[in-house]
């Protein structure tokens, strides 16, 4: 089927043929196309990695924008994967498509996308849009789900299904296109989504999958390929890729890992004596990462061993950084990429060879664990780039000749496992029974069972056909709803539930019911603490990533739960005087000092401790500090609110300044000129304060030829912010720092000393 086939606009048809390059369909893409893709059916895609279905969610959004006026909502499981996608979606604003992104603020309803034809979103700020009816959601006539095989996450899975099940309960008339590469009861998920099925395992370029050991690559169809051994099984792999004038993508399984491997390869191709690189153009990138990447010794490590061609990708590293390794890869600039396995999904590098090093990772509280086979086929669908390779390998290395064929039959041979619904756990559920009630899409006990009847956990239990089954959930829910009411967030009134003032604000919060009773216990166990109880408090939430406490700093992080004992609102497992006569197990206490330790490294953050600092203490990178500082904005504004909403004016003070201080990365002093002002971040604002320029009112009154001059700044940067300043003024919208009265040693929670083990003992 060609492109001018389509029963699309002939506007779209000339720009797919002249902005594209493509005049003909792939086979799953025609057959996606004659199983009612244009016609509103539902649509599963399970279809190999680079099998063009991206291009048809984007026909399919642009074709009903155009001649059905309705709107689109593309949704991902990534912050950054949803820039990515609608980065590459802004080429259809030439045929006046209004293309917008939105990702956090789970708390407003985002009134402004009124004014846009296709949105990108997360899942998680989907179901937040949701749960605030926002009124455009009704003109949404397509709904993109990007990679449907979330729905078998702890964490997503459950607010995917309770997305499709509010859509379904709103009665809204909208086309579900779903997509994945891996789901092994693809099937079943068309069916839960009255959805045609698309199913391939077509691909542009052929791929060959094997394992590697001793020199020899042992294919899965009895072939095999002698390799050069170098000693290294990655590096001998990668060597024999780029010498015949391939590109490797290697995938393992921790950041240490990303960063030795690609020295590694990287020292072996500078001193290699035939010429694979070009030097000149390395060092330029090489150049443009020292001056794009937030941490110095980050970059510099990265910039170091580009000029040999070859990158490290791991989620530490900040987007304009990471930008510049993906772009320079696909211009085959770079040769080698060595990333961590859990950012397979968010990594569209297709290269002649994926290896993958490590086929078991390190999971808190479990220790290693093999991947599923799911992600190994995720990482091996990388391999072959189109028009330039005329195959792709995918291949493992064995440490012994009998896991050769151990890695051939789990992973290479076997089935893709079945995704299953996580939604009916007592903490999924409790949490969605809370957003259904909250919403307006359930007031009594029968409705949430239709609601729950939406959802793939409802199928897959085969509810509908066990009266029995049906009864022990209805059990189940009516429990969750007395601990609702118990907890205060849900109020019964005879046969209807409604939601209470909190639980109401909990939605809207989008914080889940544990959490925020884990928040107002920790609120009410003192009127007032220091900044490290009140970001203890905060960093108890699941969603904020947890550092590992090694072993060296055990005793330090112990003393600092004793010195502040008082001031933490959330105490350890155990009891102070078990502490302090030593009778306890390390293990006791591990997860409890990886929240301190993860409160301090945000204290650091927030008294301006430099971000390569963080990186050398911590192992914290820029991109690592984004994801924290977006939770911050999000989580510490969440437990003011709670505050607020208890009557608690002094924590809602104290949080209130907080809230800001971890979001930026900022002291107090710092907050006005951050807050308000674009283009200005810590280091920006410290050098402005620095100068004498200490508020709104200071810049306004400046003339830009004095900013101009401050170090970070440039007569552009200047002339904007004293712009901005005087507009901020004008019209009276400055936001101001709350202020408050700090009792004397309840500020901090601990001192900096410099030369000790961790700096701040």
């Amino acid at each position: 089927m060609r492109i001018a086939d389509l029963p699309i606009p002939d506007v779209l048809r000339d720009f797919i043929a002249r902005e594209r390059g493509i005049q003909e369909l792939y086979p799953p893409q025609e057959e996606a196309v004659r199983r009612g893709l244009f016609d509103g059916r539902n649509i599963v895609m399970c279809t190999s990695t680079a099998t063009g279905k991206t291009l048809m969610a984007e026909l399919v959004m642009i074709n009903a924008v155009l001649t059905r006026s309705v709107k689109a909502v593309l949704a991902v499981p990534l912050r950054a994967l949803a820039y990515e996608k609608a980065r590459d979606l802004r080429v259809y604003e030439r045929l006046g498509v209004r293309i917008a992104v939105t990702t956090g603020e789970y708390d407003k309803e985002d009134a402004w996308l009124m004014n846009y034809d296709i949105v990108v979103t997360t899942y998680e700020k989907l179901d937040s849009l949701l749960r605030h009816r926002a009124e455009w959601l009704r003109q949404v006539g397509v709904l993109v789900i990007d990679e449907i095989h979330y729905i078998d996450d702890d964490k997503r899975g459950p607010t995917i299904e309770s997305i499709i099940a509010k859509v379904k309960t709103l009665g809204l008339n909208t086309q579900i296109l779903a997509l994945s590469a891996t789901v092994g009861n693809a099937e079943e998920i068309a069916n839960y989504l009255d959805a045609e099925l698309v199913a391939s395992d077509w691909r542009p370029v052929r791929l060959r999958e094997g394992v590697y050991y001793d020199g020899v690559i042992y294919y899965a169809d009895g072939s095999r390929a002698l390799i050069k051994d170098l000693g290294n099984p990655v590096l001998s792999l990668v060597m024999d890729t780029i010498v015949n004038g391939g590109q490797a993508l290697v995938f393992t399984n921790s950041r240490s890992n990303t960063v030795k491997l690609a020295q590694q390869i990287a020292h072996y191709i500078c001193n290699y004596g035939m010429k694979l690189i070009e030097p000149g153009t390395l060092a330029k990138i090489s150049n443009s990462i020292i001056e794009t990447s937030q941490s110095k010794l980050l970059g510099e490590e990265l910039a170091r061993i580009v000029k040999c061609g070859v990158a490290f990708h791991h989620a530490g590293l900040d987007m304009d950084t990471r930008s510049i390794v993906e772009s320079s890869f696909r211009d085959r600039l770079i040769k080698v990429v060595v990333a961590t396995t859990t950012l397979a999904a968010g990594v569209n590098l297709p290269a002649r060879r994926v290896i993958i090093h490590e086929y078991r990772r390190y999971e808190p509280g479990i220790g290693m664990e093999e991947l599923p086979v799911m992600e190994y086929k995720q990482m091996a669908g990388r391999a072959g780039r189109p028009g330039l390779d005329p195959y792709g390998e995918a291949v493992l290395i064995a440490r012994s000749e009998d896991e050769v064929d151990y890695l051939i039959r789990n992973y290479i041979n076997a089935r893709v496992e079945d995704v299953k619904s996580k939604f009916l756990t007592d903490k999924n559920l409790a949490t969605h029974i809370l957003s259904a009630i909250a919403s307006g899409y359930a007031s009594s006990i029968d409705d949430i069972m239709r609601f729950i009847s939406s959802t793939l956990g409802y199928v897959q239990g085969d509810f509908d056909k066990n009266e029995f089954l049906r009864d022990l959930l209805r059990r189940k829910v009516d429990d969750l709803i007395n601990f609702l009411v118990e907890s205060g967030f849900l109020e019964r009134m005879d046969s209807n539930v409604a939601a209470t003032a909190l639980g109401s604000l909990l939605n809207n919060l989008y914080l889940d019911p544990y959490t925020a009773n884990t928040y107002i216990r920790g609120l009410r166990a003192r009127d007032e603490t220091n900044d490290l109880g009140y970001t203890h408090l905060i960093v108890q939430s699941p969603e904020v990533p947890r550092l590992r406490v090694r072993r060296n700093e055990f005793d330090d992080y112990l003393e600092l739960v004793l010195d502040n004992w008082d001031y933490l609102l959330i105490k350890p497992p155990i009891s102070r005087d078990e502490i302090e006569n030593g009778e306890f197990e390390d293990e006791e206490l591990e997860d409890y000092l990886s929240t301190v330790k993860t409160a301090v490294m945000l204290l650091d953050w927030a008294n301006e401790v430099s971000e390569d600092e963080l990186y050398k203490n911590y192992d914290v990178g820029p991109g690592d500090l984004r994801v924290y500082s977006d939770l911050m904005d999000w989580l510490a504004s969440a437990v003011a609110r709670l505050a607020g909403a208890l009557n608690m004016r002094r924590h809602e003070e104290m949080l209130n300044i907080l809230r800001w201080r971890l979001t930026y990365g900022v002291r107090d002093e710092l907050i006005e000129l951050v807050v308000n002002l674009e283009g200005v971040g810590r280091a920006r604002a410290r050098a402005l304060y620095n100068s004498g320029f200490r508020n709104i009112e200071d810049i306004a009154n400046a003339d830009p030829r004095a900013i101009s001059v401050i170090r970070g700044f440039g007569d552009k940067l200047a002339r904007s912010i004293v712009e901005q300043a005087r507009k901020l003024i004008s019209e009276g919208r400055v936001a101001r720092a709350p202020t408050v009265n700090r009792e004397d040693g309840v500020r901090q929670g601990y001192t900096r000393k410099r030369g000790s083990l961790l700096d701040y003992l």
